[in-house]
């Protein structure tokens, strides 16, 4: 059976067409359209048919009717609006908020209208502020604009008895921040509940931003608590989707506070071959034939066993390892060398989601301490020889450069060393959980 498939309406492929123009530059912002009359001629079409294709521009947002003048594409310039900048500190400027200071950097003129009132909340605002039935609420309105135009919206509700009698219930702009009042009266906030909803706006909405027909709107609704729980301000913001482009920052979490650093038990053998094999990984991908074989769990273990392998943990999550003892490689160390007090490192490893940290540093430097505690004057380690950008990172960290050695069948043999209890300072706290006594194995690594 086949399917029929009609031509879309003429009226649709004149909108597209021209809304394909406005994309691609060839109609500009401010640009006047044809007339409907020239826009039928050229489609040997009626002049209805013109105007109801310039139509769906118009509830797009695309267009403006502007007459008798014509038909104009619109100018579109996208605020950019970041709720993620709530609690982030204000301008001090009795004049200037952090809207008004945003859209000044931009070289936009910014203004705003307040209005405050005494109501009694909906239902929604109500169940937010777990309010009862009857209380009221105060509400400090906005209207904001960017370059005379009508923006946004911007409602605070308030439980009445909270603000009563503050400069919450002045319709004026508070410089320093309403959430900063609500500190000061002993309701501080210190999270905040974010909520979206896109619809199409309601009438009084469409009357207060002057909206054009067909222009939906995003509703970020936001509830502000105290560090008790308690909810002490709800705020709506009405925000109309040809104006706006709603913006989240996202960094890369940072470690929780000061790492645990202790010995990895025989259970956890497991927890560092996967820190080793994911570095192997990394290494991989990035051409270095480092540690490209199969990790080699019987050393491994014999470490954890002699108390030699240590685990980095932030909060309940291994973050990286490191090996230390007392065995000097003879592949690598003179009988001399081999003679001298020293703690060598092997192993050390950083998980790659928390690279760039210094956790490495800070590892380098507690193997540093437990050397001085041991009374050793070294501390030592052996790279691999092809691992350029390792041997850089080690002459970063105050190791010095000994010598490379190559030993038959070895791949490492770049030999570093530093003083013990040289310390550089630089990365997050290692707290043990217990006082440990430093390796004392003279077995291999």
């Amino acid at each position: 059976m086949s399917i029929s498939r009609k031509p879309r309406p003429l009226y649709l492929r004149i909108a597209d067409q021209i809304r394909g123009e406005i994309s691609d530059g060839t109609l500009a912002p401010g640009a006047r359209l044809p007339t409907e009359t020239k826009i039928a001629e050229r489609w040997d079409t009626t002049r209805t048919t013109a105007v109801k294709g310039l139509g769906v521009l118009i509830n797009e947002g695309l267009v403006i009717a502007d007459r008798p003048r014509g038909h104009f594409v619109r100018d579109r310039r996208p605020m950019a609006y970041r709720p993620q900048a709530e609690f982030r500190r204000r301008p001090l400027s009795p004049a200037m908020d952090a809207f008004m200071a945003q859209l000044s950097d931009e070289g936009r003129s910014a203004s705003q209208k307040i209005e405050v009132a005494i109501v009694q909340p909906s239902k929604e605002i109500r169940e937010r502020l777990q309010l009862q039935e009857g209380q009221l609420t105060a509400v400090r309105r906005r209207v904001r604009f960017v370059d005379g135009e009508p923006y946004n919206t911007n409602d605070s509700y308030f439980p009445l008895d909270l603000v009563q009698g503050t400069e919450i219930m002045d319709p004026k702009d508070i410089a320093r921040g309403a959430n900063v009042v609500l500190g000061e009266l002993g309701h501080e906030q210190v999270r905040a509940l974010d909520e979206v909803h896109v619809r199409m706006p309601s009438p009084e909405e469409i009357d207060r931003l002057h909206l054009g027909p067909g222009t939906p709107v995003a509703i970020h609704v936001v509830t502000g608590f105290t560090a008790a729980d308690k909810p002490v301000r709800v705020v709506v913001n009405c925000l109309p989707g040809d104006r706006h482009v709603i913006t989240w920052e996202r960094s890369k979490p940072r470690l929780g506070g000061p790492l645990t650093i202790r010995p990895a038990t025989e259970d956890e053998i497991g927890t560092v071959t996967e820190l080793w094999g994911q570095a192997a990984e990394w290494l991989n991908s990035r051409g270095i034939d480092q540690w490209q074989y199969a990790p080699r769990e019987e050393r491994i273990a014999a470490n954890i066993a002699a108390g030699e392998c240590y685990l980095v943990e932030d909060g309940d999550v291994a973050v990286a390892t490191i090996t230390l003892d007392r065995f000097a490689d003879s592949d690598f160390w003179t009988e001399e060398e081999a003679a001298q007090p020293a703690l060598y490192v092997h192993r050390m490893v950083v998980r790659r989601d928390v690279s760039g940290g210094e956790i490495g540093s800070a590892m380098l430097d507690w193997a540093s301490e437990q050397a001085k505690d041991a009374g050793l004057e070294w501390v030592r380690l052996d790279a691999w020889r092809d691992n350029n950008a390792l041997q850089e990172y080690y002459l970063g960290r105050g190791f010095e450069h000994v010598r490379t050695v190559e030993a038959d069948g070895r791949s490492s043999g770049a030999l570093f060393q530093r003083a013990a209890g040289q310390v550089r300072g630089i990365g997050p706290e290692l707290q043990s959980p217990a006082a440990s006594a430093p390796p004392v194995s003279t077995e291999a690594e």
